[in-house]
């Protein structure tokens, strides 16, 4: 799919392209692949042309590898929501987060206003429930228009930022 996408921009926009695509492969290892256009002229492809090209490569290979990293850990990082003096979430300052950390406030400030609503500190939010009939149990005024419940790690920048502006 990655050598359609490459050969497809290079014949009809003329464009070289050299793509790092990376994945988790099970047990914390990450697989890299790196996809380019080939070039028209007969030359080497980019990656390949010079001492520096290939010092480019592994060094963008790295930082792929560190991103997706990042990301995992981040996923798995705690946070923690400070409540006001009534015992209600104070919505976090979440502009320049990874999306996972976003994500993770997100989940962190509704636990905490359902904890605080049904009187039981460590009651989870039925997220099952909530996505199914959300009006059942949230008052039409605290959602934006637009959004849709969902599990937060589902959540996409665009549905936090509605969320968030709505607050």
């Amino acid at each position: 799919m990655a050598k359609d996408l490459i050969e497809t921009v290079q014949r009809t926009m003329g464009s070289h392209v050299v793509m790092f695509v990376g994945h988790e492969s099970g047990e914390g290892q990450i697989k890299l692949a790196v996809f380019e256009s080939a070039p028209g002229d007969g030359k080497k492809v980019f990656t390949e042309s010079s001492q520096s090209s290939k010092d480019w490569v592994l060094t963008a290979e790295s930082i792929l590898t560190d991103y997706l990293l990042e990301e995992d850990s981040a996923e798995k990082q705690e946070v923690e929501i400070s409540l006001d003096e009534d015992g209600n979430p104070e919505v976090p300052t979440w502009g320049g987060q990874k999306l996972k950390v976003q994500q993770s406030l997100a989940r962190a400030v509704f636990q905490a206003a359902y904890a605080k609503f049904i009187k039981m500190p460590e009651a989870k939010v039925p997220w099952g429930l909530l996505i199914k009939s959300p009006m059942e149990y949230l008052d039409s005024e605290s959602i934006p228009e637009g959004f849709t419940m969902k599990d937060p790690s589902k959540w996409t920048k665009a549905d936090l930022g509605l969320l968030w502006d709505h607050c």
